[in-house]
């Protein structure tokens, strides 16, 4: 909890020395053309955020941020408990077949301090789907996590958290090839806020059925990811610090690793 706390702080203290450089920054250049003024209001974008694509001189450093669509994850997850990718005894029941963990942003604002490095916060959303291996159905509303076995074989048994993710990242990018395409490296602090968790289940006896609840999921999540890319195209990583559930004993020291293609970084 202590390095989400601080995660939070970062990202604070980045979005309020952003809001309150823009009018400074803005004063300096009151008396340069329009078109520098223009590149200073946060306007809505598709990804061409942070450079200008019209041929116009570029000055730093060059406050940038908007709406958007980018940084979309797709990838495997995998649960350590422990340190291990294999469940201990009493985490048996969370075996998985497969797992998959899909996430965009939608909104950015930063700083881009030179051709090669810049600093953005972003927020946008994340999916996490645990398909269990077990025919298990998880109890509701029930502290710490607990469990009932089922007699009804299920063709799907999914796990599905749903999170408002809020990354603060520090990037940096090569120099231009003969193409104009750069190599670019990311790394950052994540946090995240639960926003529902979801149990689908799939059976031949009762076909498809949903159940909402928190399911003891942590509702801040907490951790460090990475990226590394060329062109639009990139591998990430992300490892949460946190456990995946709270106040469940039983679970303590299991946490959750992503990797997999990002699109639009």
């Amino acid at each position: 909890m202590t390095i989400m706390k601080i995660n939070l702080v970062y990202i604070g203290v980045l979005w309020a020395t952003i809001l309150l450089w823009i009018p400074e920054v803005h004063a300096q250049n009151k008396g340069s053309q329009d078109t520098t003024a223009r590149k200073l209001t946060l306007e809505p974008t598709l990804g061409k955020k942070d450079y200008d694509y019209r041929g116009e001189e570029i000055t730093y450093p060059r406050v940038f941020g908007g709406l958007t669509f980018t940084r979309i994850d797709w990838g495997f997850s995998r649960l350590v408990d422990n340190g291990s990718f294999k469940m201990g005894e009493e985490n048996q029941f969370l075996e998985i077949k497969k797992a998959s963990n899909f996430g965009f942003d939608i909104a950015q604002i930063g700083i881009r301090f030179n051709d090669a490095f810049k600093v953005y916060a972003s927020a946008g959303f994340e999916w996490n789907y645990l398909r269990l291996k077990s025919d298990v159905i998880l109890d509701a509303e029930s502290t710490p996590l607990s469990y009932r076995l089922s007699d009804i074989t299920y063709k799907k048994n999914i796990l599905t958290s749903t999170y408002l993710r809020i990354p603060l990242s520090f990037e940096w990018r090569g120099r231009k090839n003969q193409r104009g395409h750069r190599p670019k490296i990311a790394f950052g602090a994540m946090t995240g806020i639960l926003l529902k968790g979801t149990q689908r289940l799939k059976s031949d006896d009762q076909g498809k059925q949903k159940f909402k609840d928190n399911y003891n999921l942590a509702r801040f999540q907490y951790g460090a990811f990475a990226r590394v890319g060329y062109r639009s195209m990139g591998v990430f990583a992300k490892y949460y610090l946190n456990d995946m559930f709270e106040k469940s004993p039983a679970q303590k020291n299991l946490n959750n690793f992503t990797f997999g293609l990002t699109l639009g970084f």
